[in-house]
């Protein structure tokens, strides 16, 4: 369990799965504010040596943000000076698994820390990539650099009618390495972009992916960078690994 201070008002306190197992937690216990999350927050707390700023400061808000091998918790400090209520945290990212419909009213509250410098996504890597090579080469150079990067990565966005779709869409492909890959709401519809590393497979893999990826999933008509502008983004980093390792009723 580490702990680094983000700024003056928020702390990161980074818990290993290893971490919640010692303490007798799993990731669907954050799904709603109880009893025992409240127990595990006070223990975390107090086992940590927090800034002497967070010491006695009043009201803490939390945000829990899962990764494949963690969990990441926000801990913003108010300056209102009340005690602290487990029972009304509405800055927390309660994520349900208890069903997906659950799970999806406190996953539409999740939005990532802007100011984790950590939450990185190889899709934004290539993106800024062939932004340089846009500045810096020659057409023919570019092209050649481009078609390179494009060759070893490539991503799909996918369509869902309803989260369970999504659900249903996690679970049948829990065999299939990608890269990176986020979750999206538009209206009533839920994106999904999977990205995929092709260098060290054959020709038809892509296409053969696209396919399997189809049998549970529907044909997206908006790109990334639209959903980006326009979607509300309900998970910005390994949407697919963390959807698949989360136990529905």
């Amino acid at each position: 369990m580490e702990m680094k201070q983000i700024s003056e008002t928020t702390l990161k306190i980074m818990i290993t799965m290893e971490d919640l197992e010692e303490h007798g937690m799993e990731l669907k216990d954050f799904l709603i504010p109880q009893e025992k999350t409240e127990e595990f927050f006070y223990t975390v707390m107090d086992e940590l040596d927090l800034p002497d700023n967070f010491k006695n400061s009043g009201m803490l808000s939390f945000r829990v943000t899962p990764r494949k091998d963690r969990v990441d918790v926000f801990v913003t400090k108010s300056d209102l000076k009340e005690d602290l209520d487990f029972n009304d945290l509405s800055d927390m990212d309660d994520y349900s698994g208890l069903s997906p419909e659950e799970f999806l009213k406190a996953l539409e509250g999740n939005f990532m820390d802007k100011g984790d410098i950590e939450a990185h996504h190889k899709l934004e890597e290539i993106e800024k990539t062939l932004e340089e090579v846009d500045k810096t080469m020659t057409e023919p150079a570019k092209e050649v650099a481009e078609e390179t990067i494009r060759e070893d990565y490539t991503h799909y966005v996918l369509a869902f009618s309803d989260f369970d779709q999504v659900v249903t869409f996690t679970q049948g492909l829990k065999d299939v390495p990608v890269e990176g890959s986020e979750l999206y709401k538009l209206g009533d519809v839920y994106y999904m972009t999977i990205l995929l590393y092709l260098a060290d497979e054959p020709d038809y893999y892509a296409n053969n992916m696209y396919a399997r990826f189809l049998e549970y999933a529907n044909v997206a008509d908006r790109t990334r960078p639209y959903l980006q502008e326009h979607a509300t983004i309900l998970m910005e980093e390994d949407a697919l690994p963390v959807l698949q390792a989360t136990k529905w009723s």
